[in-house]
């Protein structure tokens, strides 16, 4: 079955396609598939200088071709913010992770198989097989496509044991791979203990915790003493 990205014809001539795949993992292990897929300025600036938009539209609004979304229980918005380079936001949420690893449409674009195994209460999700950028394939196989620039990121609620991100955001606990033309190889591999919540700067809660304690105790025999000396007052 035709994949989802071939919405995006237009930018197949060249493959310069961007797009930023995120994965939002919730507490209950269920998880949310974002991809936001646009044309590179270079592919528009080099083939279709200023209509884009008109091009994606057209696209976008072919029923042959959005209907493997919406087979597949996607949902997808056209986004305009960024004219005259528009692009294509498609997500989709599964109740496990699982289900996600075997039923994404998106598997076999970049990687050819996602893994997901959990030993204990370690959880591990894998990718293999890369496909690098090719712009000069053309087998014609519309279910893959090439992408000159790709950012993955995975989002937690919990603490990662091990990962091989290129980039880490501490704040929002958000592992992050990049993906280029220059890219040969590439693996996501990420291991979380769904026991474990992680807690943005623990440290300075922990210390706030025990300055809350600290003055507790001190407004209880401050009180004590108050009261004590009240009591020897009236004697």
């Amino acid at each position: 079955m035709k994949k989802i990205v071939i919405l995006l014809i237009p930018f197949l001539l060249t493959g310069c396609v961007s797009a930023k795949y995120n994965l939002n993992i919730e507490s209950d292990l269920s998880i949310k598939e974002e991809i936001n897929i646009s044309a590179t300025k270079e592919y528009f600036n080099d083939f279709y200088m200023d209509f884009p938009l008109t091009m994606v539209k057209e696209a976008y609004n072919n029923t042959e071709l959005m209907s493997p979304i919406k087979q597949n229980g996607y949902s997808y918005e056209l986004k305009e913010d960024n004219v005259p380079y528009p692009s294509v936001f498609v997500s989709k949420k599964y109740e496990t992770l699982t289900s996600y690893s075997t039923d994404t449409i998106f598997k076999g674009q970049l990687f050819q198989e996602i893994f997901v195994t959990e030993d204990n209460n370690l959880i591990t999700l894998k990718t293999s097989d890369f496909t690098p950028y090719a712009p000069d394939d053309s087998d014609g196989d519309m279910n893959k496509f090439p992408i000159s620039d790709c950012e993955i990121t995975i989002k937690l609620p919990f603490i990662a044991t091990e990962n091989n991100a290129d980039k880490y955001d501490a704040k929002t606990n958000t592992y992050t791979w990049v993906i280029n033309k220059k890219t040969k190889d590439k693996e996501i591999n990420i291991t979380f203990d769904k026991t474990r919540i992680y807690i943005y700067n623990l440290v300075f809660y922990i210390s706030i915790g025990i300055l809350f304690v600290l003055i507790g105790i001190g407004i209880y025999f401050g009180l004590r003493i108050k009261n004590k000396n009240k009591y020897n007052n009236t004697i």
